[in-house]
């Protein structure tokens, strides 16, 4: 059963990568610029038309682009994104350097996300009109109200320029052995400015979720009966789990396009810091990689919230079933 609801959720993540890669090929071909922008910036100006033509050839960007479309999707499928207008280098191997830094940042952000929205959420849920309750509720709305890259320019001037703690920017330092450490040091700031940025919104949601659960003709049933309340809330837990699981795997496109803005504030080098560099440099090719795998990227995190949500929801797996 559950076999089958991934085998179907695989194949509707690829229609999306499919019309995703088509929507993203149209858009980037239509905006201006070529490689010769790319390879000489400012100065290609000076290049004459023939110069430009010829560099066009090479690069087969001469070609209409349902063609280049074809050859690109062709080119994928053998594990070939092309090669970067700017580095020279072949867009996977760039994106095999960049994708861990993404990976290292979205882990350790979404993991301290989902334990301190639960814990807040949890604590307020549970204890409606006390304390926690409003002052949990108060703080998911300053924190939701936060815009994420003013919160990152003001850890970067309070904690890197006046306290000289942590690193403004990076992933290392230069003269640094790159020890985990170190890594861990660059990793604060930027981590700190993403759960920041979501944590408010996800615990106020586990909030009203126990509160809407607690509040239940079941849960009321259930003390009527003489359930133990250990075992009832258990039960408010489980059934407000489905709902923030499915919460999440909505957001998590979002939380994908935060990360843009966030590895460019702190020159994190991941796949939203070297998109940004490509999209303003004109490296199409690299730019068209980057979005290809963070499509990937956010398929495969959605089929595996689609998974746990199937796996504690019941009536969810007899309506696959």
């Amino acid at each position: 059963m559950i076999s089958r609801f991934v085998v179907k959720r695989i194949f509707q993540g690829l229609l999306v990568i499919f019309f995703l890669s088509i929507l993203s090929f149209a858009i980037i071909n239509a905006a201006p610029g070529d490689p010769a922008t790319a390879l000489y910036g400012p100065l290609a100006d000076r290049l004459t038309t023939e110069e430009r033509t010829r560099i066009n050839k090479n690069y087969g960007v001469d070609r209409p682009v349902t063609e280049r479309y074809v050859k690109w999707v062709k080119s994928t499928l053998k594990g070939d994104l092309g090669i970067s207008y700017l580095e020279g280098r072949k867009v996977t191997d760039i994106l095999k350097e960049r994708i861990p830094n993404t990976l290292m940042l979205f882990s350790n952000s979404i993991i301290l996300i989902l334990i301190l929205s639960l814990t807040l959420g949890l604590k307020a849920g549970f204890n409606e009109g006390s304390f926690w309750d409003k002052f949990i509720s108060s703080l998911s709305v300053i924190f939701y109200s936060i815009p994420s890259f003013w919160l990152a320019l003001l850890f970067i001037i309070f904690f890197s320029v006046q306290l000289g703690i942590f690193p403004s920017s990076g992933i290392r330092s230069v003269d640094g052995d790159g020890n985990i450490a170190d890594i861990a040091k660059h990793l604060v700031m930027p981590v700190s400015v993403m759960v920041i940025a979501h944590v408010g919104a996800y615990a106020r949601f586990v909030q009203e979720k126990v509160k809407e659960e607690s509040n239940s003709h079941y849960v009321t049933a259930c003390r009527a009966n003489g359930m133990g309340e250990r075992k009832i809330m258990k039960g408010i837990v489980k059934n407000a789990l489905v709902p923030f699981i499915n919460y999440l795997g909505i957001t998590i496109p979002g939380f994908f396009g935060g990360s843009v803005m966030i590895e460019t504030v702190f020159s994190w080098p991941g796949l939203g810091m070297i998109s940004v560099k490509a999209a303003n440099s004109s490296d199409y090719p690299l730019l068209m990689g980057t979005i290809f795998i963070t499509g990937v990227m956010v398929v495969i995190s959605i089929i595996i919230t689609d998974i746990l949500e199937l796996s504690i929801n019941p009536s969810l797996r007899k309506q696959v079933a």
